[in-house]
């Protein structure tokens, strides 16, 4: 974790009171000035597709609201003047910009693929994923990620913003992978089909696609689909991380993936939902030994599921796994006994309508593999999913290590 707190004390105790001055200017215009703000290293609307979206502004008819674009403005130049400051040279930062235009290929365009984390919002980013926003041509993002209010607040005023989105639970409105792929090698396309003329930016001349992700683009992320059609194109791309909702997730809901004391030491980590939209015991089929898993033959001591928010999904996946107990009675590694728990909304916060403040939305439900879905369901019977949402099987769900 990097602390811009931190980094602006060094730079006081070397005479830069220029970062100084940045780093307060940077606080107050992100509206979060506190005294705990730090820049975390790790890295989620309604779909709308691309013809009805592009270059749409936030602000209503009338235009964008004077104050707020410059204040945007001013935030992305307190962006680019602390990135200057920390890589004077420009070899770190600047690279991105520049590594198209140096590459053997005829385009003129890199994209930049980019992991939020599970808790986007601009001040738990790195200052790299920031300056990247700052210098953006075009945006693609997901659902599960920055907010088109959040990236308008640090994109150019006549940066394309485009929500290529797709949720399981929303398959009309959900965008195809194979969309999203020409989507992405069409806008990196483009430029190099521009006059050259209409690639003068300044100071770069290289157009910049950032394609951002919720969680790490590695991990359940299809990227390589993405990656596949770029490389077959010969399109320069980058590779930013995040921090993975399967990590995340259950920590930000106070459950420790391993823990000695109770000789919890390994975990695994799987999809809920496969490819082709099934999931774990309700869509098992005996033909397909991939599809009957054996949970007590695995020697791991947590399990961790994504992309299980459904709760006729999660109540058949409880079943599956307590049912492959050994033992006649069902006394083996897992059973209907075995603590368990969903974290829904990990980290999430929420606008409140009248005021400008976030409330927090995470919720999270400790039960048994026996009573989780019945126990979620307390509130509301007719309640049909918790998505988006992280479950995890063992002994460190019991626990919660951020309860004050």
């Amino acid at each position: 974790m990097t602390s811009i707190r931190l980094f602006a004390m060094a730079c006081v105790l070397l005479c830069s009171n220029e970062v100084v001055v940045s780093l307060m200017r940077f606080e107050r215009l992100m509206g979060k000035c506190s005294s705990s703000i730090t820049f975390q290293c790790h890295p989620r609307k309604k779909t709308i597709k691309a013809s009805k979206f592009m270059s749409r502004p936030i602000h209503n008819d009338d235009g964008p609201d004077p104050e707020e674009a410059n204040t945007n403005i001013s935030l992305r130049q307190s962006i680019q003047q602390l990135a200057s400051i920390i890589d004077p040279t420009g070899t770190s930062l600047n690279n991105y910009l520049s590594e198209a235009s140096s590459s053997s290929t005829s385009h003129h365009s890199i994209v930049h693929i980019i992991g939020t984390g599970v808790t986007p919002t601009l001040l738990n980013l790195p200052l790299s994923t920031l300056f990247l926003l700052s210098q953006a041509d075009v945006v693609l993002y997901d659902s599960l990620g920055l907010t088109q209010h959040d990236i308008r607040r640090i994109v150019p005023d006549n940066c394309e913003v485009i929500c290529v989105g797709k949720r399981g639970d929303q398959k009309s409105s959900s965008w195809k992978q194979g969309d999203i792929d020409q989507l992405l090698l069409q806008k990196a396309i483009e430029s190099a089909l521009l006059p050259s003329d209409d690639r003068q930016r300044t100071p770069k001349r290289t157009t910049s696609i950032v394609r951002l992700k919720g969680g790490d683009p590695f991990l359940f992320g299809r990227t390589r689909s993405e990656i596949d059609a770029l490389r077959a194109n010969n399109v320069p791309y980058t590779y930013t991380p995040g921090i993975s909702s399967c990590i995340a997730g259950p920590h930000l809901g106070g459950i420790p993936l391993t823990d000695t004391s109770l000789d919890c030491q390994s975990f695994c980590v799987w999809s809920g939902t496969d490819a082709l939209g099934r999931s774990w015991g309700l869509d098992d089929d005996s033909d397909d030994p991939s599809r009957s898993k054996f949970w007590q033959s695995m020697d791991i001591d947590v399990l961790v599921f994504l992309m299980i928010g459904r709760l006729d999904k999660l109540e058949a996946l409880c079943q599956s796994i307590a049912h492959n107990s050994n033992g006649a009675n069902g006394s083996g590694r897992w059973n209907k006994d075995t603590p368990c728990a969903v974290i829904q909304n990990a980290g999430g916060t929420s606008e409140t309508p009248d005021e400008p403040t976030t409330i927090p939305v995470q919720r999270v439900w400790r039960s048994t593999l026996g009573n989780i879905v019945a126990d979620i369901r307390k509130e509301d019977m007719n309640l049909t999913s918790v998505s988006p949402a992280v479950f995890v099987v063992g002994a460190t769900a019991t626990l919660d290590l951020l309860s004050q």
